[in-house]
């Protein structure tokens, strides 16, 4: 089977940067919501590692205790396996109680697709169609209009 001529090809496995997608989810058990309140897109284990370690060290000290201390155990012993694990393929998820919040965060091996650099290009025709409100048309006129005095 061969590839779509037309460009809508999807990327090949060459094309894509391997990496690992965190999050931090926020759960509240009285209104049974789930809120993202984070994420990070890291191209190393340890600095997706990095990222989980620095939010739960800052929020800790508030968890429910019961809960603090694997947390503890894993802030002192865990960051080296956590990123071999995720080296290996395996995903990654610790969490904090407090009353009824819960904070969960996560990281798991993904596939980055890369981004169209558009720097040296034209914008498309429809790019210039977009009809823009007055006041945002004039604020943005306003803007390039403007030069910032010199800083000392």
């Amino acid at each position: 089977m061969r590839a779509p001529s037309d460009g809508n090809a999807l990327p090949s496995t060459a094309s894509t940067q391997p990496g690992f997608w965190c999050e931090c989810l926020l759960t509240s058990t009285e209104s049974d919501s789930t809120v993202l309140v984070g994420s990070l897109d890291a191209y190393a284990a340890l600095d997706a590692v990095r990222w989980i370690r620095i939010a739960v060290r800052m929020l800790v000290s508030v968890a429910d205790e019961a809960e603090a201390e694997p947390v503890h155990e894993w802030l002192l012993f865990g960051s080296n396996p956590t990123a071999a694990a995720l080296e290996r393929g395996k995903p990654f998820a610790i969490a904090l109680r407090h009353e009824q919040l819960r904070l969960a965060w996560s990281a798991r091996p993904v596939s980055f697709l890369p981004l169209a650099h558009r720097a040296d290009r034209a914008l498309p025709p429809c790019a210039q169609e977009w009809s823009q409100p007055a006041t945002l048309r004039a604020a943005l006129t306003a803007s390039q209009n403007t030069h910032l005095p010199a800083r000392r």
